[in-house]
């Protein structure tokens, strides 16, 4: 019971991800199309038509993948493929992140001493 809880969270989020996208879109293609005028509040400045017009699009899709069987399979697939990944605790993750800094300042440092050798090495010759 604990993996459909997630499962249905992801489904809600997916939602909203995809109403804000399709409302924003919407939105665009009506200031393109000169219809902004047509975009009016409908519950003050917040939501507007092109907002409700997307949240309906988003949630549609949503619904309509929630009750697709081969996406709800792949989904409680996924969940339970995730449910078996051991997570790194707080010490590796703090220890990990520091090594990724390291690095990247090191990889950085190698990469300004050749693009300033490069310069130099262009300015005298074509200078």
């Amino acid at each position: 019971m604990q993996l459909s809880r997630y499962i249905n969270l992801c489904y809600a989020i997916i939602a909203i991800i995809l109403s804000v996208i399709f409302g924003k879109a919407i939105a665009a293609i009506m200031l393109a199309a000169d219809l902004a005028r047509h975009d009016t509040g409908i519950l003050g400045e917040q939501l507007k038509v092109s907002g409700l017009i997307g949240a309906v699009i988003g949630v549609g899709i949503t619904i309509y993948l929630y009750v697709n069987p081969k996406v709800q399979t792949w989904s409680q697939e996924v969940a339970v493929e995730l449910s078996k990944v051991t997570w790194p605790g707080w010490e590796e993750t703090k220890y990990n992140t520091l090594v990724v800094i390291v690095f990247s300042a090191v990889i950085s440092s190698i990469l300004a001493t050749f693009d300033f050798f490069w310069k130099w090495l262009t300015d005298l010759i074509l200078l």
